[in-house]
């Protein structure tokens, strides 16, 4: 690996046979460019890899190279981070539109990351827009949330669904990525990595590339170390003391994290993921903790956070699940 390209760089899909997706959307993508229609909806949940696709369309109907920079003056990106008003898609958007793309037979791509994020009076501009400049511009976009795109903008495009990778393309990616890294681990930080990755690759090459950094064998005590931003050791000595009924010194492991620089929704933030792939909590248990511990998060959320509510969350913690279980 380069010392300048980062795992994510390295393999992440550049075409549309990298995705390793099913023969049947495989076929209609690539049938929609051979027509030269490509006004495409993509859903899916965050992490599915929706915007990645949406470069390797790119990439394959320009026949651009994994190298090759993206045509700006052919591709107009839109999403609700530029907090573009409706006179920009009314003027600026509109001049884009009534210009020929500069490639002989291709037309110009107008991107719309987060479809669903943007307001309705906009949409109503695009779907204008792919009426009136259907000659000229392919619309694509993606979203997760199809109910907060209108239902005349959705008759216009094509809505394709991305299935999220199964746990078993998952594992293979990572196995690929550890045999090609020559990075050595053992079974049981295979596994935790694949729980912590939470079925997100982006997730994944990332933990993977702090394995490979590191340089040497990984065990389960390294693995742990260091793919959590938190320890889980600590979590785990934290479950331990509540079991015992010590809820000092599981409060002082608390105020530790937070001493550390840890925000209190951090601190449950991990606390949630940790409890969701531990072995050490039974599973009935995490059903009563993980209603309890979202209720204060939510609270935390909505009103205020101080570190001393990580000593009333420990102690009602105990009180209303750990008590019960000796």
């Amino acid at each position: 690996m380069s010392s300048k390209e980062t795992f994510i760089s390295k393999y992440k899909p550049y075409y549309l046979h990298d995705f390793g997706m099913n023969e049947h959307m495989l076929k209609t993508i690539q049938l929609l460019m051979g027509i030269n229609d490509l006004n495409l909806l993509f859903i899916g949940p965050s992490g599915c890899g929706k915007t990645i696709l949406l470069y390797s369309i790119i990439r394959e109907y320009y026949g651009l190279s994994k190298t090759s920079t993206i045509p700006e003056t052919n591709i107009l990106f839109i999403n609700h981070l530029k907090e573009q008003g409706i006179q920009y898609y009314r003027n600026e958007m509109k001049t884009f539109c009534q210009s020929q793309c500069s490639i002989y037979g291709k037309k110009k791509i107008i991107v719309i990351d987060d479809l669903d994020t943007i307001n309705e009076q906009s949409q109503q501009v695009f779907r204008n827009y792919i009426d009136k400049y259907k000659n000229n511009i392919h619309f694509i976009s993606v979203c997760t949330n199809i109910q907060k795109v209108i239902e005349s903008l959705q008759s216009r495009i094509h809505i394709i669904q991305i299935i999220p990778p199964t746990k078993t393309e998952i594992e293979n990616v990572m196995n690929h990525i550890l045999e090609k890294e020559n990075i050595q681990i053992d079974e049981e930080s295979k596994q935790y990595i694949l729980l912590l990755s939470n079925d997100s690759i982006r997730i994944l090459i990332n933990l993977l590339e702090k394995c490979f950094i590191f340089g040497e064998p990984i065990t389960i005590p390294i693995c742990k170390q260091l793919c959590s931003s938190i320890s889980t050791q600590k979590f785990e000595e934290y479950i331990d003391q509540l079991s015992l009924g010590n809820i000092q010194p599981a409060i002082t492991i608390l105020y530790e994290f937070y001493e550390h620089g840890y925000s209190v929704i951090d601190i449950l933030d991990y606390f949630f993921n940790f409890i969701k792939i531990t072995n050490q909590v039974q599973e009935d248990v995490k059903y009563k903790i993980i209603p309890f511990l979202c209720k204060y998060i939510t609270i935390f959320h909505k009103v205020h956070e101080d570190n001393i509510e990580l000593a009333f969350f420990t102690n009602n913690l105990y009180q209303e699940i750990f008590s019960n279980i000796h």
